[in-house]
């Protein structure tokens, strides 16, 4: 059907099968024949998976094209599936993407599949003293994706994302999460700075949620006179305990 397949990451074509967390991968199939035309119009489907470690599904698409069931006239015919690499990858899991095209109206299909590894976004340098986590990461909460390098826009809006993090100290069957940041200018200027964006929790949270998907309210980094890069600095500590997640990282806001 396709012997032209563009593996697209972030908007730009690539040939790489190790993926930085977060990145959005998509195949594009173009010139696609072979497909059976009535009408002047075509019938395909597509689906996508993913697999890891060859065994467990954590991403099913059997009908992408839902909104092609009356077919298409276009030609020369252009297919996509996309996904966003949010999968683990502390312990070098091994994902296998597979996409398949069919024709409705007749036999054709063609089978695609992509190994794939996914590495640590580097952006964030994350020290843990006995707190666990799956993934931290920095998310634009204004073009809804993950940050990937430290370039800030100043009017963007941003939350900061702590998956399956773990080992907080009980009190009252509840823990008690504290997250302070801090945003320091090249000459020393604080440009920002919140002891602790998690006070709605400042009575405690059930660790049953708190293992889930934590998340940060909203903020932004507000274009001024500003010296970068700046110096971003993040603690998330327990309360109740010594334990903590330091993170740094340089930005530099646009």
């Amino acid at each position: 059907m396709s012997d032209n397949v563009v593996i697209e990451i972030n908007g730009k074509a690539e040939n790489r099968n190790e993926f930085v967390f977060g990145e959005k991968v998509k195949f594009i199939f173009n010139d696609i024949n072979g497909l059976t035309s009535s009408n002047g119009k075509t019938y395909p489907g597509l689906s996508m998976y993913i697999v890891k470690n060859e065994k467990d599904t954590i991403l099913s698409n059997p009908n992408l094209l839902k909104s092609l069931n009356d077919g298409t006239d276009l030609s020369p015919l252009q297919l996509q599936a996309g996904f966003r690499t949010l999968f683990p990858n502390q312990n070098n899991e091994k994902y296998k993407a597979h996409v398949e095209i069919w024709d409705k109206k007749g036999d054709g299909k063609l089978n695609y599949e992509l190994p794939f590894t996914i590495k640590e976004n580097n952006l964030l340098n994350i020290s843990s003293n006995g707190i666990e986590y799956s993934n931290i990461y920095l998310w634009n909460s204004t073009l809804n994706q993950p940050i990937i390098d430290n370039n800030i826009n100043s009017e963007h809006s941003f939350i900061m994302i702590f998956n399956g993090v773990e080992g907080f100290k009980l009190k009252n069957n509840n823990v008690f999460p504290i997250l302070s940041i801090e945003l320091i200018d090249n000459i020393g200027n604080k440009i920002f700075s919140n002891p602790n964006l998690l006070s709605e929790y400042e009575n405690g949270i059930s660790p049953i949620d708190f293992k889930g998907r934590l998340t940060t309210p909203e903020f932004a980094f507000r274009k001024g006179k500003i010296n970068n890069p700046l110096k971003l600095n993040v603690n998330f500590k327990d309360k109740n305990s010594s334990k903590e997640i330091s993170i740094l990282t340089d930005l530099i806001i646009n």
